[in-house]
């Protein structure tokens, strides 16, 4: 697996290279535009340009864009509905530019709407996407599985890309706070294993684009999405080190979305701790299964 973080764009898009290089990133998450506001920028050639370049020369692969977190693709409100379309068409048409992977983004909330309801709004808005955009990924995030959070369970991921006829420009992300919160433990080789089994039997690992590396604060199951630093929340360094080691996540890249050491966003520290378990090597097999006591 190899390592990224989501890094801020401000000032210029280009700057977001020399700060994912300052904290030794291998991969690249960023926003495409204001990630609370439904503005659509429009980048400078210029800009795209030397963006592009810093990014060859940096090695950063691949690059990704989270969407804006106002999107919910399941919206009963016709209008809220439209913007959100809207702006994931700009969000797609931005990373593409960017010469990017996709976009990642959040699927939105039921908000009183069936399952069956919000699926089938889900699976029309992805579709109008699709078809109004070209290049660019479409990229699930799972979630917590709060309220009428979507995407909470593997079913719920699969049903969207079954009635999308499983096309090859949708795949998926997987939040590890997010699973973890869903309630999904992977703080064990044995946990990760089976989630990821479980994964593939439902969705197909052929769909899974990358990972958002993020240690949970919260309890297992408590679906609150509480993002904590690598090894300091309720995964833990070995749930963590299993994961990165576990023979599907290989090449695959994982995103830090963490608050930092200092709590001022991803780090270069929380890439550190990563990178050392990578170096360390997967656990031995003693370490894979709880010990017994010897009965005389």
């Amino acid at each position: 697996m190899k390592f990224g973080a989501h890094v801020s764009i401000s000032g210029h898009i280009h700057l977001a290279i020399d700060r994912a290089v300052a904290i030794g990133c291998e991969c690249l998450q960023i926003f495409v535009g204001n990630p609370r506001q439904w503005r659509h920028i429009e980048y400078a050639a210029a800009d795209v340009a030397l963006f592009r370049e810093k990014r060859a020369r940096a090695g950063l692969d691949p690059v990704v864009a989270h969407s804006a977190y106002l999107i919910n693709l399941a919206s009963p409100d016709d209008a809220f509905y439209a913007r959100s379309v809207a702006l994931l068409i700009a969000s797609v048409d931005g990373i593409s530019r960017l010469g990017g992977l996709g976009v990642i983004t959040h699927i939105g909330s039921r908000m009183g709407l069936s399952r069956e309801e919000a699926a089938a709004r889900v699976a029309a808005a992805l579709r109008v996407v699709l078809d109004h955009t070209e290049g660019a990924m479409v990229i699930l995030e799972n979630s917590a599985g709060a309220g009428g959070a979507i995407g909470g369970t593997f079913e719920e991921l699969a049903a969207i890309l079954d009635a999308l006829e499983w096309h090859p420009r949708l795949g998926v992300c997987l939040d590890t706070a997010h699973l973890f919160a869903a309630g999904f433990d992977i703080r064990t080789p044995e946990g990760v294993a089976r989630v990821l089994r479980g994964f593939d039997r439902t969705v197909g690992l052929r769909h899974l684009r990358a990972f958002h590396l993020n240690d949970s604060k919260a309890p297992l199951g408590s679906h609150l999405d509480r993002h904590e630093n690598i090894g300091a929340g309720q995964i833990g360094l070995r749930g963590f080190r299993a994961l990165i080691h576990h023979r599907v996540t290989r090449g695959l890249p994982g995103l830090i979305e963490t608050p930092g050491f200092d709590r001022k966003g991803a780090d270069r520290r929380n890439l550190e701790v990563l990178k050392r378990l990578r170096r360390l090597g997967p656990l031995r097999a003693r370490s894979y299964t709880r010990r017994t006591p010897k009965h005389n």
